[in-house]
């Protein structure tokens, strides 16, 4: 059980209550049984409350999570569709770049200059499409790996 001091701070419980009312002649039972049940009822109204205030802060806490992933599905969409961009303009930059360097070599060599229509139409004409197109460009990277480095410009280990 609990102190006097308890008990005038907190309320009791239907228990306690049914408790106290038991030990009253039989005829106030019927009298106990209904102050029973109203505190039952007010129990429940409060846990019931209580129930429908945490539905309420997990349906908060659900819309603020859908919110955020929408925004999250948004950022990626932006994402794809600038990429998607950029590809496109590299397709269209090396097409028209491949397009004037083939009409360049066939007016420069009915021009009667062989040697740049060659130049022009030649592995320029696949290598710049490619670096807009692909956005490559192995070749280049690969040769300036492999070349030597500049005699001023060794690992202190390797200096002669």
């Amino acid at each position: 059980m609990s102190t006097p001091g308890e008990r005038r701070t907190r309320r009791p419980t239907a228990l306690e209550i049914a408790t106290q009312w038991a030990q009253l002649p039989p005829e106030h039972l019927r009298v106990a049984l209904e102050h029973l049940e109203l505190e039952l009822q007010r129990e429940h109204a409060r846990e019931t409350a209580r129930e429908r205030l945490q539905a309420g802060l997990d349906v908060d806490r659900l819309r603020e999570e859908h919110a955020t992933e929408r925004a999250r599905i948004a950022a990626e969409e932006r994402k794809e569709q600038h990429s998607h961009q950029l590809y496109l303009g590299g397709l269209v930059a090396g097409f028209v770049l491949a397009a004037g360097m083939l009409v360049g070599s066939v007016i420069v060599g009915l021009d009667g200059r062989q040697w740049l229509a060659g130049l022009l139409a030649g592995p320029s004409l696949i290598a710049l499409p490619v670096v807009f197109v692909l956005r490559r460009s192995d070749r280049i990277g690969t040769r300036a790996r492999l070349a030597a480095p500049p005699p001023d410009r060794l690992p202190a280990d390797q200096a002669a």
